[in-house]
């Protein structure tokens, strides 16, 4: 696009955003893999080297009971750890598919605000260059010309109603029609 010498729209910007985004994504959910992968094995680890502790120690001595039961206590803790991670996993997941959910709905509301805009644009020149046409222009100048003619036609008629001295009060139908002539064609 710097080659062609041509201006970067706002959807290209957008669309590289949505990009740029969608990486991060999909690095932060391959950290998080990671990290379940890494936690998962070192509690194996510790689950592994309790059982083999625990029949190492059944084997040796039976006395040694207090020992048994805490390493049975430690194997206890470690499945609830294991279960926390596991529910701990399980919410992130939520929380990413309703960031992703949010993402989508914000990025369709821009498409759309990017197309309400470019029609509010589009009508807005339609309406400028009808508005700005010969023919809008000549019909205006012909009203125009016409509510002048019409004004002056009313002047004559109310000067020679005055000048006949007649009394247009008393006749309701030329009262109404003396009436008619009060009005301002331009305010129409």
């Amino acid at each position: 696009m710097l080659d062609a010498n041509e201006e970067k729209t706002p959807e290209h910007i957008m669309q590289e955003k949505q990009i740029e985004a969608k990486i991060e994504d999909l690095e932060n959910e391959l950290e998080d893999a990671k990290i379940a992968f890494e936690m998962k094995t070192l509690a194996l680890d510790r689950m592994q080297l309790s059982i083999a502790l625990k029949r190492y120690l059944e084997k040796v001595n039976t006395k040694s009971s207090v020992l048994v039961d805490t390493m049975k206590h430690i194997l206890k803790l470690n499945k609830l750890i294991m279960k926390s991670q596991q529910e701990s996993s399980d919410l992130e997941e939520k929380l990413l598919d309703v960031r992703k959910k949010r993402l989508e709905l914000k990025q369709a509301s821009e498409s759309k605000f990017l197309e309400i805009q470019t029609e509010k644009n589009k009508q807005k020149n339609d309406l400028d260059n009808i508005e700005n046409s010969d023919t809008i222009k000549t019909m205006k100048q012909n009203l125009q010309t016409e509510i002048q003619i019409t004004t002056v036609i009313q002047h004559v008629f109310q000067s020679l109603i005055l000048g006949s001295k007649v009394n247009w009060a008393e006749d309701s139908a030329f009262k109404e029609t003396v009436l008619q002539l009060e009005k301002n064609l331009a305010m129409i």
